[in-house]
Order: C-alpha cells, then sequence, then structure tokens
C-alpha cells in the first residue's frame, strides 16, 4: 500500500517575495519622520546645543533630531521632512550660510520650511539676508542667542515648529500687464497682475470673462524693464485658478510645474522690483525731511 502524505512543499524563493511584497502593499505605509535640524558648528555653545536638543526630546518627542557637521552633510537632509531648521549664521562663512538656506528653499519651494537663526550679530545679519533672501522671509526668524535667557531661545523653536503655516512667501504690490492663455476656454486674454510672490499672483483680466475654480492658465510676464533675460522678455508660466473673486475676473493663481530657471527669474524679478518701491519710499521720506526742515528754519 502507497503512504500518502500531506508534506507541503517548500516555498519557492519567488513565493517569499511576492508574500513580502503583498504584505507590504495591504499593510500600514509607514511614516517618514519628520525632523529638527541643527546646523550649529563645531564652535557652537555645547550647553545650548545639548539644551535645544532636550527641549525637543521632551516637548516633542515624535520628532527626530539631526546634527550635521557640515554643510555638504546638511545638503544631504535637505530631501527630509523638516520641521525646523535652526542654523547657526556661523556654521560656515555667511555668505555661503545664506546659498545653503537658498538652495534648501528653491529645492522645496512648494512647502514650507521654517529656518531660525542663531546669530552673535543681528544687524550683520538682517543686512546679508535682506540682500540674498528678502523673498522668504515670512517663515524665517533670528534670535541673538548670547546674553537671552534659555527661555526666550526655546520659545524661537517652538513658535517655529508651531508656526508652520505661515504664507509660504510674501505677496507684494505690483502693477505689470500680462498675457493670460486660458486653456480651458482656448483664449488668449489680456490682465493686469496686482500682486505677485514666489509663488503665485493675483490677476485683474479682461472684463468679458469669468474663471472657476480649478481653470488651468499660462501666464506670460513682462521682465524686460526690471531684469536682462537673454531668452527672452517675458516669463512664461503655467499656473491654476485658486480663487474667483465676486467680479469673476479677478483670479488669485498659484504657479504649476515650477522649473528652477523660472523660480530664480521670478526671484530676481521680486528682487528688482522691491528694491525700486525701496528707493521711491526712501527718495520721498527724504523729501519730506527735507521740506520739514525747510519749513523750521523759516
Amino acid at each position: 500500500m502507497s503512504e500518502t502524505t500531506d508534506k507541503k512543499k517548500p516555498d519557492t524563493i519567488e513565493d517569499k517575495t511576492a508574500a513580502k511584497i503583498e504584505a507590504y502593499l495591504q499593510g500600514p505605509r509607514k511614516k517618514r519622520k519628520n525632523y529638527v535640524i541643527f546646523a550649529l558648528g563645531d564652535r557652537f555653545d555645547k550647553d545650548l546645543s545639548f539644551a535645544m536638543e532636550g527641549f525637543i526630546k521632551k516637548e516633542y518627542a515624535q520628532l527626530a533630531i539631526s546634527t550635521p557637521r557640515t554643510p555638504d552633510e546638511l545638503t544631504r537632509q535637505f530631501g527630509r521632512n523638516i520641521s525646523l531648521l535652526v542654523m547657526n549664521d556661523e556654521f560656515t562663512e555667511k555668505t555661503a550660510v545664506m546659498n545653503l538656506i537658498r538652495a534648501l528653499k528653491e529645492k522645496r519651494r512648494n512647502e514650507t520650511i521654517p529656518v531660525l537663526f542663531l546669530t552673535r550679530d543681528a544687524e550683520e545679519l538682517v543686512k546679508i539676508y535682506h540682500k540674498e533672501l528678502l523673498l522668504y522671509h515670512e517663515s524665517d526668524e533670528y534670535i541673538v542667542y548670547p546674553g537671552n535667557a534659555r527661555q526666550q531661545i526655546m520659545a524661537r523653536i517652538k513658535a517655529g515648529i508651531d508656526n508652520q503655516n505661515h504664507r509660504r512667501s510674501r505677496r507684494y504690490n505690483v502693477s505689470l500687464s500680462a498675457t493670460v492663455f486660458h486653456l480651458n476656454k482656448n483664449t488668449v486674454l489680456e490682465g493686469k497682475i496686482v500682486d505677485l510672490s514666489m509663488h503665485g499672483a493675483l490677476i485683474n483680466a479682461e472684463k468679458d470673462v469669468i474663471f472657476r475654480p480649478g481653470d488651468q492658465i499660462k501666464i506670460s510676464i513682462p521682465i524686460h524693464e526690471y531684469i536682462q533675460y537673454e531668452y527672452g522678455d517675458f516669463i512664461k508660466i503655467s499656473a491654476k485658478v485658486r480663487r474667483v473673486f465676486i467680479s469673476g475676473n479677478k483670479v488669485a493663481i498659484s504657479f504649476e510645474h515650477v522649473t528652477d530657471s523660472q523660480s530664480h527669474l521670478i526671484g530676481q524679478l521680486l528682487l528688482a522690483i522691491v528694491s525700486k518701491q525701496f528707493a521711491r519710499q526712501t527718495a520721498r521720506l527724504k523729501a519730506q525731511y527735507a521740506a520739514q526742515s525747510g519749513e523750521k528754519r523759516r
């Protein structure tokens, strides 16, 4: 009589691999960690460094901590989920620090990455930040750490982590004629940009058009009066209508599918516009001061 066995055949490698893939797809997706990054450098106050890390571990146990020691190490972490970057402005040479922050902001331009600068010299920091990173100041802050109470420094860290819903970039009042190609209607419209930021704009279009939220448009922004661009006099950029005002032809748009080159050009345009606005304001204040001084001398 032949023996019958119920022995199970051993799983093949393919079976095991398939089982692992199925388990991965069916199981809960592992969440990526959120980080507080301390880019402080080797010469930073060690006691304060330990105190700040201890504060994060106690108050934000769900957040991971990273302490890159070199600019290269910091750059490699730009792809992480960053809840706050605490940056000593002496981490490396100051212009290099600003270049690092700009690289982060441009790489993650669709997100808000708040930066808290720790400095010994507020005046110098503000001066170089204004020159290099003015367009990103809505989400960044600084504190002079020598002589400041630890409690105040921790409060700034807390504010940086908790208040991440600030506008990604400041909006500036402008007056720029623009051409709008309405993809949904296959129509070219004339309009005026009245408000511009790194991430979007406010546009008044022709009166005989009514937009809808979600409409796809392509906008041509003239730049020749402000900056020199070897490939033309316009920035052409795709956008989406996010908000329609009651008039129907006034809309808030967000820029979509922005390339590094387009982002750089928008930044250069805004810097040129802001510089002109500051120059006009300064000239006006000087004229007012001169007029007032002349009246006093009479």
